[in-house]
């Protein structure tokens, strides 16, 4: 049977209609369903962060020194560039899909009181409110972590963001440095303990007294303290440091780490680290070497 040009035109006019009645309901589902972005931080205006999850509640702040974590006993300088961090990687989650609408699986994905909430607030006003529930891996390298905005029941897929990457105590953003030694430059390290002194001293190598030192010992020390750190804090104040070790250059100022050994405790000080005193055993006898252990082995 033949069709019109009438006929022709009156179907070709009905399959248009339906073509843009797709397309309309297609585009305006998947504004609704999934958004373009979830987090835009703007890392020069955040004034204040405040975590709380399973491990506990953390309030960061930023003063004009820089950014601050509070603790019980008041605030103390957080890691150089610890809260930066922090909001470079919130600014990472893109929603790759949508994973739930429902209220009731929020337990499934840790998105409920179970996740980790974070809040970012620009002065008073809140700039991201988000919760980080449980992360997953596909293949060997592909990560990805369920998210949610607070005020919304829609679950997130946040493909290349891990949960895992978010500090969750207050210790993990407390200055945890203790010493960043440079031998280039090194003269003499002075060891000063209550039983009597000495010193290692570099004249075209490393002499202990009068007598050349272990070279193998001297290179397992340096090594040892060539980028030392410590998450065990001492929150007392120590008045009677009893050890000492000076670390003198001929092109910086002395770096001086203090001490004290007893009680169970091994308290140390670090001039590196003006905010903190740590109480770290394994720390301690990295530093408070026995002359004995520079010694250089008679054959």
């Amino acid at each position: 049977m033949k069709l019109s040009l009438k006929n022709l035109l009156i179907i070709l006019g009905a399959l248009l209609v339906l073509y843009f009645g797709v397309q309309f309901t297609k585009s305006d589902g998947r504004s609704k369903s999934l958004r373009s972005e979830l987090v835009e931080i703007d890392t020069a205006k955040a004034t204040m962060v405040e975590i709380s999850g399973p491990k506990g509640d953390v309030k960061l702040t930023k003063n004009n020194e820089g950014w601050a974590v509070t603790l019980s006993g008041g605030e103390k300088a957080t890691k150089e560039n610890v809260v930066k961090s922090l909001l470079q990687t919130l600014n990472t989650i893109e929603p790759s899909r949508l994973a739930s609408r429902k209220k009731e699986a929020w337990r499934d994905y840790e998105v409920d009181s179970t996740g980790t909430r974070v809040k970012v607030y620009n002065g008073d006003k809140v700039a991201t409110d988000i919760v980080l529930g449980r992360f997953g891996v596909e293949g060997q390298q592909s990560f990805y972590s369920f998210v949610r905005l607070f005020e919304d029941e829609n679950v997130y897929v946040a493909n290349g963001f891990m949960k895992m990457s978010i500090y969750e105590t207050a210790n993990d953003y407390r200055d945890n440095s203790v010493l960043r030694l440079k031998k280039d430059s090194l003269t003499q390290i002075s060891f000063t303990y209550p039983e009597g002194s000495f010193a290692l001293v570099n004249n075209d190598g490393w002499f202990l007294g009068n007598q050349k030192a272990d070279s193998a010992s001297v290179a397992g020390f340096f090594q040892g303290l060539n980028y030392t750190t410590s998450k065990e804090f001492y929150e007392d104040e120590v008045v009677n440091y009893t050890h000492s070790v000076v670390f003198s250059f001929s092109n910086a100022a002395d770096i001086i780490i203090e001490g004290m050994k007893g009680n169970g405790t091994a308290i140390v000080k670090s001039s590196e680290n003006g905010n903190e005193i740590f109480n770290d055993a394994l720390l301690w006898d990295m530093i408070f070497k026995d002359p004995v252990v520079f010694a250089a082995t008679l054959e």
